[in-house]
């Protein structure tokens, strides 16, 4: 045997050696005290007091996005149904339709009320109603693909959009028909041939 074969079966050896004193220290248990000593015990935490309870929601609030967050998805993807409806691509602007609905829901479950001028403006019921009648008709019109339609239905959408806005205190974010598509990494082309 040589020395390289040698010194392989030896490193070998060291690995397969110092797995299994892993392995056991681990299984005895030395981690998991180590964990506990630095604050990182696997047993449950005791039930927090009211007072506790409050103080941790208070603390998760600030973790909450505020809504131009999850707007500026919904900016994205509803630029990019119109783009995909241009082109035809209509199971693309499917796709991008059910995300920009899926923001805007999720921008209203983060707070369903919006405070304008020191009232409690509820946001999600406008946006119930949204979903219901303009945000419904740009679906139908893509599942029917009527070009015809879906610039109705989108233009008709886009009021809505800013009727919300106006509601919630932000009437100066005023949408239009995108000028240029916001994601230049997608081709809109349905005939498309690369990638493959």
């Amino acid at each position: 045997m040589s020395k390289t074969q040698i010194r392989t079966v030896a490193l070998v050896a060291c690995g397969a050696l110092l797995g299994v004193i892993i392995d056991r220290v681990w299984q005895a248990g030395i981690v998991s005290t180590a964990a506990a000593q630095e604050g990182r015990a696997t047993a449950p935490p005791a039930p927090m007091t009211p007072a506790q309870m409050q103080t941790e929601i208070e603390r998760l609030k600030t973790l909450v996005p505020s809504y131009s967050h999850p707007m500026q998805d919904v900016a994205i993807n509803w630029a990019s149904v119109w783009f995909a409806a241009q082109k035809k691509n209509w199971p693309l602007a499917r796709y991008f339709y059910n995300e920009a609905r899926s923001h805007i829901a999720w921008t209203v479950r983060i707070n369903p009320n919006a405070k304008v001028d020191g009232e409690i403006v509820d946001l999600k019921s406008i946006y119930d109603a949204i979903d219901t009648s303009s945000l419904m008709d740009v679906r139908t019109a893509i599942e029917k693909q009527n070009s015809a339609q879906f610039v109705t239905a989108y233009k008709t959408m886009l009021e809505s959009c800013y009727s919300c806005h106006k509601a919630a205190g932000k009437p100066m974010i005023r949408p239009q028909v995108p000028t240029a598509a916001a994601l230049t990494v997608v081709n809109y082309d349905p005939t498309a041939t690369w990638p493959q």
